[in-house]
């Protein structure tokens, strides 16, 4: 099955569980109407919107909002994310989470200020062109697990691409391993 599909399983259990479920999902804009299609398919009990229209009529979306699943791009994201500030969510999902790569863009920025219980990074190219790239999703999915970027750079990035060093890749798997599904 597709991320989109087993995201929208883990949602849909957690509410047949009885526990709340009020999910942001940033995606590219071209993505957003796919999920509420497959919401309304695959989930058609868990309330999914997705979020449109000017910067006043998002604003009064993201405030209503306090169940189900809010699709928002990561454009949108980058110019509303105020009003995100103490929102309470119980996910935040990141589709296509390589337009996090870059640790400095506004986008980038911008989701690692939302505050879950549970964050989500769903990618079929985690690395496209650096390790920075990994470094950039894992920061926004458990700050500081891959260290700071300077030592991360320093221990691991630099050892394994500039000097082919197999122990720096061998402690990057090893360490991220267990939080990477991959489908084979």
């Amino acid at each position: 099955l597709g991320k989109t599909v087993q995201t929208l399983a883990l949602l849909l259990r957690e509410m047949e569980q009885g526990r709340a479920v009020c999910a942001l999902v940033v995606c590219p804009a071209s993505l957003q109407l796919n999920w509420r299609g497959e919401a309304a398919k695959f989930a058609p009990d868990l309330p999914c919107e997705v979020l449109m229209g000017t910067a006043a009529a998002r604003q009064k979306q993201i405030e209503a909002w306090h169940e189900g699943i809010l699709v928002t791009s990561y454009d949108q994201l980058r110019r509303d994310v105020m009003a995100y500030a103490g929102k309470t969510m119980t996910h935040v999902l990141l589709d296509e989470a390589q337009n996090i790569k870059n640790a400095a863009s506004q986008a980038a920025k911008a989701v690692k200020t939302l505050q879950a219980a549970h964050r989500f990074a769903l990618t079929g190219t985690p690395i496209e062109n650096r390790l920075s790239e990994l470094w950039s999703i894992f920061d926004f999915l458990m700050p500081g697990f891959l260290y700071s970027y300077e030592k991360f750079r320093k221990e691991i990035e630099l050892p394994a691409v500039q000097y082919s060093n197999s122990d720096a890749m061998e402690r990057l798997q090893k360490m991220i391993r267990p939080f990477v599904l991959r489908r084979l």
